[in-house]
């Protein structure tokens, strides 16, 4: 599988792709970590890249998106977080149904990697991601 990480420019995505781009990572980071047989090294080079991943989504595509949707209401704004975190909670539960072994799959690089085209990183963060993705892919082939 190739992976196509991209730091070219493109229109930012929405609010609602974002949070389903976290609640993704939410469900990698989480089951990454509760698989006992994965190497510690690998789970942490994972969790580590997309636990930055995350933050710069909320940083600079949800933060700035709500206000922006509120007109600068920041009471409003922490209002529509909190619905957003708890509609992400519930994402991670279907994920959770949908995917109860105790692994993780390529489609879960597959899904990151295709976020992270819609709203990359800077280039200097751009390796970490590829680095991320790429031991996803192998620890999912471990089964």
């Amino acid at each position: 599988m190739a992976l196509s990480i991209s730091a070219a420019a493109h229109a930012k995505p929405s609010v609602n792709d974002v949070q389903q781009c976290q609640a993704i990572i939410d469900f990698t980071i989480e089951r990454v970590s509760s698989v006992k047989k994965y190497d510690k090294t690998d789970v942490d080079a994972v969790v580590s890249g997309l636990k930055t991943y995350e933050a710069f989504l909320q940083s600079e595509h949800v933060d700035p998106g709500l206000l922006v949707f509120t007109n600068g209401d920041k009471a409003a704004a922490n209002d529509y977080q909190t619905q957003i975190d708890t509609f992400k909670g519930q994402m991670v539960t279907g994920l959770k149904v949908r995917h109860p072994q105790a692994q993780i799959f390529t489609d879960q690089a597959v899904a990151i990697n295709n976020c992270y085209s819609a709203a990359p990183m800077g280039a200097d963060k751009t390796e970490m991601m590829k680095t991320a993705l790429e031991t996803i892919i192998k620890l999912a082939k471990q089964g």
